[in-house]
């Protein structure tokens, strides 16, 4: 028993000495308990970006989730010369669905997979604040529909002219519950209101009425001072000046080449000479080349850093006021890397432009603004769907 305490006392003096080294694990066991923690808190990251994600995805769909614009007709009289005859089935007997459209000889159904997004250009310098005065809310000068269709993986762009005359409500300005409605142009509507969610809801309702009702997934109402901010993010954009802008700059002449840096671009698409005629839609025109451009240019950055898209949120964050939320921004962000978007996808309206009491008035053409209505948020029904057998 002695000898045995006296081994065991000089096992430890030599421990502590150093002579015999401490026991150690096996690395592999370690470095596989290391794989494991890493690995486990990998799949938590993911499947708590997927969740977030899907948050977004479904917080959209759920915003227009059974709406589409009001362009349907009625149930079609059976003749003989009917559309319907297209199908090739003879005496064909008719299965209308709700939401069908009739148009051009063809049969179409609205394109409930796409989301439109309502982008408003604020003509106001200064970051988002809710206005003091009920008409302070601030023109939209830019109405630009962003809509987003999944089938062709395409963004296509619809830019509305500021004149547009619609039904506008004067919020701030209401009588014993009511809201007092003018006919003016579609700009002034954001005006009215207390220049954040209210005045940007106001407007998005003025851009649905529009459009026959068009369910819209979310809006950004940015201030135009955003605009230097966003252009030093891709370190300038190049265009061609489309009209003559020598009252801007000298060097501003029809068909020069010019770079656009800072408070340059903001010039570029805000000026507009209003004793000119349809300076409006001459704007416009800048405005269409320009988010062309830019967003081209946007593209080419992005490749040199994913980051940019967050840096650029950032920058104009204090200058906007929008619906979408992170979980939704960060949906839309996945998505639109396999979307493409070129200058020939961006439309503007047809119409027609007179000059009013006080400012010139857009009426836009209907059977214009119905064809575009089609083409874009519309597809054709397949022929086989719209008969049955008797």
């Amino acid at each position: 028993m002695k000898d045995l305490q006296e081994q065991q006392e000089t096992i430890q003096t030599k421990k502590k000495s150093g002579l015999y080294p401490p026991v150690r694990r096996k690395k592999s066991k370690i470095l596989l308990r290391f794989l494991i923690i890493i690995f486990s808190l990998a799949a938590v990251f993911i499947i708590g970006i997927t969740v977030f994600l899907l948050s977004g995805k479904y917080s959209l769909l759920r915003r227009t989730q059974g709406a589409s614009p009001n362009l349907t007709d009625p149930e079609p009289e059976k003749t003989e010369n009917s559309y319907v005859e297209a199908a090739a089935t003879p005496d064909p007997s008719y299965v209308w669905k709700e939401g069908w459209v009739r148009y051009n000889d063809k049969v179409y159904e609205y394109n409930d997979d796409i989301m439109t997004f309502l982008i408003m250009g604020i003509d106001k310098m200064t970051p988002v604040k809710a206005a003091k005065d009920p008409t302070d809310g601030g023109q939209a000068d830019g109405l630009f529909l962003l809509v987003a269709d999944p089938d062709d993986k395409n963004v296509k762009v619809i830019a509305v002219n500021r004149d547009t005359m619609v039904d506008v409500y004067m919020y701030g300005f209401e009588e014993d519950g009511i809201t007092p409605v003018i006919q003016a142009q579609i700009t002034v509507q954001h005006g009215f209101g207390d220049g954040m969610e209210q005045s940007c809801e106001a407007t998005v309702d003025a851009v649905s009425k529009l459009f026959y009702d068009l369910p819209i997934s979310g809006y950004a109402a940015i201030n135009m001072g955003a605009i230097p901010d966003l252009v030093w993010a891709v370190d300038g954009v190049d265009v061609c000046v489309l009209e003559d802008m020598t009252k801007l700059s000298p060097a501003w002449k029809e068909g020069a080449s010019i770079h656009l840096y800072g408070k340059s671009a903001y010039d570029y698409v805000h000026y507009r000479d209003i004793t000119v005629y349809e300076s409006a839609r001459m704007r416009l025109a800048r405005q269409k080349q320009f988010l062309s451009l830019y967003i081209a240019k946007l593209k080419e950055k992005v490749k040199e850093d994913i980051t940019l898209p967050l840096q650029v949120y950032q920058l104009i964050d204090k200058y906007m006021v929008t619906n979408v939320s992170a979980d939704q921004a960060a949906y839309l962000a996945t998505q639109m890397v396999d979307y493409s978007f070129d200058g020939e996808n961006i439309y503007t309206l047809e119409g027609t432009t007179v000059v009013g009491e006080e400012y010139e008035e857009f009426y836009p053409d209907k059977d214009a603004l119905k064809d575009l209505m089609i083409q874009i948020f519309y597809r054709e029904v397949d022929p086989k769907e719209l008969t049955s057998a008797q």
